[in-house]
């Protein structure tokens, strides 16, 4: 992806209850045959351990790798293909739930406000389709609701441009301390390091919610 890629011009905004996005949005959770899956998930992030959430896990190892060595943590990964979760899921230890759902309907509409603990989204894709990106304002703010006050949300890219975008999402926001590594790394992780590709970082906790 180029380096100079920009951000696409945003859509309306939409009440929370209506977030757009993959699989339907928002509107999938009212869906009779989702209920389990809302109920699965309502269930796990009630637990009183420290939650963690990776959003876009592509094919596991960094989830599955970091729910090993916290097993005092429940881990969250969300992901919209089908593919990858059927994959992964498999090898999920018992503190792990690996959903195909969108990361912006499920902040927005599902997550219980100041429940989670930390959030990693590794190397999101760019894209010139609004409907698709990941990055807006509202996703943001979902996510400031959803974290706790020591909360922290770890972005890394390798695209520049992305990079930029992003921080002035996230403007206000406090400079925190990374977590420790997950003791894998993520295929794009792999490929950047392999071809000596720049890669952005950016670990932030939200601002005090007024």
């Amino acid at each position: 992806m180029s380096a100079d890629w920009r951000a696409p011009p945003p859509l309306p905004p939409s009440a929370p209850e209506r977030v757009r996005g993959a699989l339907g949005g928002s509107l999938l959770f009212e869906q009779p045959a989702l209920a389990a899956d809302r109920a699965r998930f309502e269930a796990f992030v009630a637990g009183p351990e420290p939650l963690g959430v990776e959003v876009g896990f592509d094919h596991g190892m960094r989830i599955l790798e970091r729910a090993r060595r916290q097993p005092d943590w429940r881990w969250l990964g969300l992901e919209i293909r089908r593919a990858r979760v059927d994959a992964a899921a498999p090898h999920a230890p018992t503190n792990t739930l690996l959903w195909r759902a969108d990361a912006r309907a499920v902040f927005a509409a599902l997550m219980p406000p100041g429940r989670v603990s930390l959030v990693e989204v590794y190397f999101p894709t760019p894209t010139d389709n609004p409907r698709h990106l990941l990055w807006t304002q509202s996703f943001v703010d979902a996510v400031a609701r959803s974290l706790a006050p020591d909360g922290r949300l770890v972005v890394v890219t390798d695209v520049e441009g992305l990079h930029q975008h992003i921080g002035a999402l996230l403007a206000g926001w406090t400079e925190a301390e990374e977590p420790p590594p997950a003791g894998v790394l993520s295929r794009r992780e792999r490929v950047c390091r392999r071809d000596e590709l720049p890669v952005y970082r950016r670990c932030v906790s939200p601002p005090p919610q007024g």
